[in-house]
């Protein structure tokens, strides 16, 4: 039947069939689709697979995406996409920059301050060079800025998130199809800021989604409860911006080595239908929500506050409660830890002794400290001191509520061309959380240990080389090879792709320059 989608029929076949006594679509099994399932770790986010993932979705709300889209940026591929790059500014798949940017920068030298208007948001930030080093922009998203500082000692941007997409893009159904099973009504969108603006405005097809599996239980109640071998979200990135396609896989496993609290990853081959047949979207990195799942095996409980941190507020120099979004039932009761953590990061430190004592109550300060060590060796510019966004923030309630940081999003670490100093000397009081632990007489030194700790495990240059290896080994034939994407769902190139690793900007050698760097700067013994 030309022009009909063989899954298209196959996923109408499935939704009109009913299991008998229950009321479940038939194919329905609690391990696979019921809410109390165990999350299936190994069959969603296998180290050693690149599973393929359907999505089917109507022709009439596919193009209901797109004039959302529309709307908010303009038309698919009308320019503004930045030029790819591995790792600095977000990348597009071609086109200029937009020109609000550029011209805000006009007769200007990097690193100057700049000021520009972009989607109706107007922000204050500096003058930098995309990836390519061709074009001088004011950065999107502030670059390193406030108190972070550009490398070099370049002064630092705005600090500021700017919103480039100004609404969150809409929901609707879809099914989704994955290791023989279907899903039914599950709810997909496109998320992201930069990496979304960019892409869509360049006109890459290969744009991030997410999906939520329950978002349309109200309307099919046969779906109550539906999950994901026991997710019930999954984030889609796209890996725009990053030609080697594995940072924030990477990142992920890294952090998460080091005892640090973070999403597990995986890479997932995805084809979407949208009334035209199955298309070939490319090569996705897949990511678990930071909500139950993600939350039972760090701290074997789920029913505390759980808060996303954007915006102002999240530098932690006053409380803003905008800046903390209720993303749990306990956390809509109110922000009284997040609250209470800042007023005591805050609070007078003549009393040093006390001042800690104070904070620790409110905060896991050495979380914090673990999490600023891995991240600040592996340069991940788009995260607290450089911007005010990509972390969550648990209030557990086994330990007495207080706070624990939860790391988010990484596709723009491990890049030479932003990032912290290891001293974090620059850092200034617009990031608090940072400037006063540093200048704390114990919570310094201890930051540094972890940083000479870090390099002598999960982050060894080696050990480094050899996760980077096999991540790149295993997408390989989805990105350039057998099932290679395709002109127009594509972030890289085979060349961009292949050196990725031993190139002479290449991860390897991020990994070796990484090492170096700690042990000249702090050696290898407190």
């Amino acid at each position: 039947m030309h022009g009909v989608s063989r899954l298209r029929l196959l996923a109408a076949l499935m939704f009109f069939t009913v299991a008998c006594g229950d009321g479940r679509p038939e194919g329905w099994t609690e391990e696979s689709h019921g809410k109390k399932a165990q999350p299936a770790y190994g069959t969603v986010f296998p180290s050693d697979q690149v599973q393929r993932l359907d999505i089917v979705i109507s022709a009439a709300d596919w193009q209901a995406m797109q004039d959302d889209m529309t709307a908010m940026v303009g038309a698919f591929g009308s320019g503004g996409g930045l030029p790819g790059g591995g790792g600095g500014m977000p990348g597009g798949g071609g086109g200029a920059p937009p020109v609000e940017l550029t011209a805000a920068c006009q007769d200007k030298a990097e690193g100057e301050a700049c000021t520009a208007t972009f989607n109706g948001t107007t922000f204050t930030s500096t003058c930098g060079k995309t990836p390519d080093g061709a074009t001088l922009l004011c950065r999107p998203m502030g670059g390193p800025g406030g108190g972070g500082g550009a490398p070099g000692g370049a002064p630092g941007g705005g600090g500021g998130g700017v919103d480039l997409i100004p609404n969150t893009p809409i929901y609707v159904p879809s099914t989704v199809m994955f290791n023989g099973k279907t899903w039914w009504h599950v709810g997909i969108r496109y998320k992201g800021n930069s990496t979304l603006s960019s892409g869509w405005r360049s006109g890459v097809s290969k744009l991030p989604f997410r999906l939520n599996f329950d978002k349309f239980e109200d309307e099919h109640p046969e779906i109550e409860g539906q999950h994901f071998y026991g997710f019930s979200k999954l984030s889609l990135s796209s890996n725009q911006g990053d030609v080697s396609y594995i940072r924030d896989h990477v990142a992920s496993d890294t952090f998460l080595a080091a005892g640090v609290p973070a999403a597990r990853t995986g890479f997932m081959a995805v084809y979407v239908d949208h009334g035209e047949g199955a298309q070939y979207f490319g090569l996705y990195t897949v990511a678990e929500d930071p909500q139950s799942s993600l939350l039972d095996s760090h701290f074997g409980n789920h029913d505390g506050a759980l808060y996303e941190a954007d915006g102002v507020g999240a530098r932690w120099g006053t409380f803003d409660e905008a800046s903390f979004e209720a993303q749990s039932d306990a956390a809509e009761q109110g922000w009284e830890s997040v609250q209470a953590a800042i007023a005591a990061l805050n609070a007078d430190r003549s009393d040093a002794a006390a001042w800690r004592a104070g904070l620790e109550a409110r905060l896991d300060v050495d979380g914090f400290l673990q999490w600023l060590a891995v991240n600040t060796v592996l340069m991940n510019w788009d995260s607290y001191g450089s911007m005010p966004h990509n972390y969550y923030l648990y209030a557990d309630p086994t330990d007495g509520n207080r706070l624990h940081w939860i790391t988010w999003d990484h596709n723009l670490s491990m890049t030479s061309r932003q990032g912290l100093s290891l001293t974090l000397s620059e850092v200034t009081q617009d990031w608090p959380l940072i400037r006063y632990l540093m200048d704390d007489p114990v919570y310094k030194p201890r930051y540094e240990q972890y940083v000479r700790e870090s390099v002598q495990g999960p982050l060894a240059a080696a050990t480094m080389k050899e996760r980077m290896q096999q991540a790149h080994d295993l997408i390989a034939p989805w990105v350039t090879g057998e099932n290679a994407e395709v002109q127009g769902f594509t972030y890289t190139s085979a060349d961009q792709f292949n050196t990725s690793l031993t190139g002479t900007a290449g991860l390897f050698s991020f990994a070796e320059q990484r090492e170096a760097a700690v042990r000249t700067t702090f050696g290898t013994t407190p």
